[in-house]
């Protein structure tokens, strides 16, 4: 399903049976010309489709890379990174490098006293996975310090350029992201939109799935998303 929220509400606008580019055409199209004309931000994951409908259907609209999928999109390559350095380490190496993947993803002050030991310990054994933390901190405070585009433009160049000369592979295909996607990350910094709130919306929507013990018809389950989290079936 593809769930549309409304940022400045917090609720959900509605729920599309299924995720596909058409379904989003489709829905966009039933709202009036002058509510298209009135979104002036919408907060994406890096889903090329989403955001062609996005610009052709609300064209006053500028789009930001939703932050939440940019630094999801950064772990999952730096937990990838991570096992391209624990296989080539040594024999000897090995064993002291074992569960530390959320050692390196976790946001560094929310790490326990023993995950910060840890993280010590880490960085001693292994100078190339303590140089993939603090580029992951470094990029993590790019998000949450920049206090406009132009300044993050040239912190990320900045952050680029370092994950270049890391010799990181690991990092290159999340680099390579960045070049794609350089113009609506950068967007985010112009009012720090953020889908953030959804992730516990997502949640709750388990939580009535299970509550309903599943819902075999599609139309039910979305009348009680839209009871139960505010939004309305007819937003437009």
């Amino acid at each position: 399903m593809l769930v549309l929220s409304d940022l400045e509400r917090r609720c959900v606008i509605t729920v599309l049976a299924d995720r596909s580019k058409e379904s989003l055409d489709a829905y966009l199209a039933t709202w009036s010309e002058q509510t298209r004309a009135a979104v002036e931000e919408v907060a994406l994951d890096l889903w090329q489709p989403y955001h062609l409908a996005v610009a052709a259907l609300l064209p006053i609209a500028r789009i930001s890379a939703d932050r939440f999928h940019v630094m999801k999109n950064l772990n999952d390559q730096v937990t990838a990174a991570r096992r391209q350095i624990q296989r080539a380490a040594p024999e000897s190496e090995k064993a002291q490098l074992k569960g530390c993947r959320w050692l390196l993803v976790k946001n560094e002050e929310n790490l326990t006293e023993a995950e910060q030991a840890k993280l010590v310990l880490l960085s001693e054994v292994s100078p190339a996975l303590k140089q993939l933390h603090s580029l992951k901190e470094e990029f993590r405070s790019i998000f949450e310090t920049a206090p406009s585009r132009s300044t993050a433009a040239v912190e990320l160049a900045k952050w680029i350029e370092q994950a270049e000369q890391s010799g990181l592979k690991g990092l290159a295909k999340f680099v390579g992201t960045l070049r794609n996607w350089w113009d609506v990350i950068l967007n985010y910094f112009h009012n720090h939109l953020t889908s953030g709130f959804v992730e516990g919306m997502n949640n709750k929507l388990k939580v009535i799935k299970r509550s309903g013990f599943g819902y075999r018809n599609f139309e039910h389950f979305r009348l009680r998303v839209l009871m139960e989290c505010g939004g309305s079936s007819s937003a437009h």
